[in-house]
């Protein structure tokens, strides 16, 4: 009888240990606290190989393109505007903390828009419209918003919070750069 109760015992230990060895892989508690970059952006997975498998789709010119993201730190910007005027185009930026008449306007040539527009292109942005991206178990992080409106009427808009559309830091990073002077003269003019 002991030698019964003894295998019996050790039967039910190397169950619990193999139960806990084999389900510990699918505790989700395993999963790291910060996704690597790639797995965020674009982590809909149709959507991401629908967005590779399409052309870039030539645009037509843009009557105005606004974008931002933000963190939990709050920043100066709200958001940056590229806007088409009668002659050439300026860059708004849009105070955090400002009132809709203390936007801060910038001059910039009219091949500005054109710069954006190849931008978007090359990134086929035109894939993003609809795009609405959201990690509903993320407890903080990052959201970004984006909209384009063309000559001929027609826009792209998506928006995401931790769920982000293919390529979207690459394309804010180059827009960033294109925009980069009207930030420096807001700053500049917000120091003095």
């Amino acid at each position: 009888m002991k030698k019964g109760k003894k295998g019996w015992i050790l039967l039910m230990a190397f169950t619990m240990w193999t139960a806990l060895i084999t389900g510990c892989g699918k505790w989700t508690g395993n999963k790291p606290d910060k996704m690597p970059e790639d797995a965020m952006v674009g982590a809909d997975t149709e959507s991401t190989e629908n967005q590779e498998n399409s052309q870039s789709t030539p645009l037509p010119d843009i009557q105005e393109l606004t974008y931002y993201v933000h963190g939990t730190m709050v920043e100066p910007i709200w958001s940056i505007s590229l806007i088409r005027q009668e002659e050439g185009a300026l860059v708004r930026v849009e105070p955090w903390d400002g009132e809709e008449e203390e936007f801060f306007d910038y001059p910039v040539a009219a091949e500005t828009l054109d710069k954006a527009r190849t931008i978007l292109e090359n990134y086929n942005v035109a894939s993003w419209a609809g795009f609405r991206g959201e990690d509903p178990n993320a407890l903080d992080g990052y959201s970004m918003r984006f909209q384009a409106e063309f000559v001929d009427g027609s826009r792209i808009e998506a928006f995401g919070e931790n769920n982000f559309p293919k390529n979207f830091n690459e394309v804010f990073s180059e827009l960033d750069d294109l925009t980069v002077e009207a930030k420096d003269a807001f700053y500049e003019e917000q120091s003095s």
